[in-house]
């Protein structure tokens, strides 16, 4: 599958979350998004003073593609003999994250009243950081049990992949 084709495939199956995506198809789409998305924000210019036209021109690609995407990534599962479902474990270190903002914000509140100082306040933000890592650590596990499934080969129906056609 050409670069082009792959393109026009996966806008084609906008919402599609049915069927195989080969390997081809999931890495010509990324490298394509990876290229409009560094386009973008190099035409965005000074961080500080970024180009309100190219930001929201960013913000719409970036929901614009959050759908193809997405069923682009279920249908590459599919392919690898994966049910889709498994990308619902990228909801486990966004869960985390805000147990972990929930989690401190007693110890924000006690810090700006004066009520914690010193070395408590040092130790509750000790505890807080460690507490911070687990979504970064399941982020990360998460994000490389993607990358493995989307760089395995296909696998067809005989091999027993009920996804395959």
């Amino acid at each position: 599958m050409s670069f082009f084709t792959a393109i026009k495939t996966v806008f084609s199956k906008y919402a599609v979350f049915k069927g195989v995506a080969s390997r081809p198809e999931y890495w010509w789409f990324a490298l394509f998004s990876l290229i409009v998305s560094v386009v973008l924000d190099m035409l965005m210019g000074d961080p500080n003073d970024p180009n309100v036209v190219v930001s929201g021109i960013s913000l719409v690609w970036s929901l614009g593609i959050l759908i193809p995407s997405l069923a682009l990534s279920v249908r590459r599962f599919h392919d690898a003999g994966f049910s889709g479902k498994w990308l619902l474990l990228y909801l486990v270190p966004t869960i985390l994250l805000f147990v972990v903002a929930a989690s401190s914000i007693p110890v924000i509140i006690a810090a700006v009243t004066g009520t914690l100082t010193g070395e408590a306040l040092a130790a509750e933000i000790v505890a807080l950081l460690g507490v911070a890592i687990l979504p970064l650590i399941s982020g990360l596990a998460i994000l490389v049990f993607n990358l493995v499934v989307s760089v395995l080969p296909s696998k067809s129906a005989a091999e027993g992949n009920k996804y395959a056609a």
